[in-house]
């Protein structure tokens, strides 16, 4: 499991201090709420010490950054979170962490392909699965999902119209 996950990007400054907008890959931007740090790369060696966080608009103010004109610098940039910094419930997990997981068939219970990736639509989140040689785009709800766990995957119901030419 990666320890650290994409929090979100950096975008333009907002107003005079420093602040800047921030577009957040997370469920949503209240998620980040009380974070203390942010890495600006993907192994967690280099962070920006956070001094305000409004997930509201969402946007930060970082230390020593505290001017236009230098967090205009970090515009573009992909922020990372550490998982430590967060606990999760038992039962819960990050999306990152299904990827890579074998998929089992929901009548049959046989392995018939895995997930190689999660992407988020207008009204759920699609696990992306490599299954019998073809690429399926399946809805996470109960009627297509029926469990998924990271240790045991994911049970599914592949259904006719799920299946995509898009290659994943």
């Amino acid at each position: 499991m990666k320890r650290f996950l994409e929090a979100g990007r950096l975008n333009s400054p907002r107003g005079i201090k420093g602040e800047i907008r921030f577009a957040c890959y997370c469920d949503s931007p209240e998620f980040l709420s009380g974070i203390k740090r942010l890495y600006l790369d993907a192994a967690g060696k280099n962070f920006l010490e956070v001094a305000l966080y409004r997930p509201s608009v969402p946007s930060f103010i970082f230390k020593g950054y505290e001017d236009r004109g230098l967090v205009s610098a970090l515009n573009g940039r992909t922020v990372w979170f550490d998982r430590e910094d967060f606990p999760l419930e038992d039962g819960v997990f990050y999306y990152d962490d299904i990827i890579g997981a074998p998929v089992f068939d929901a009548e049959s219970g046989d392995r018939v392909g895995e997930v190689t990736g999660v992407e988020e639509g207008v009204s759920c989140f699609y696990y992306l699965i490599k299954a019998n040689g073809k690429c399926w785009r399946v809805p996470a709800v109960d009627e297509f999902i029926m469990s998924a766990d990271v240790e045991k995957g994911v049970t599914a119901r592949l259904a006719e119209g799920l299946e995509t030419k898009d290659e994943f």
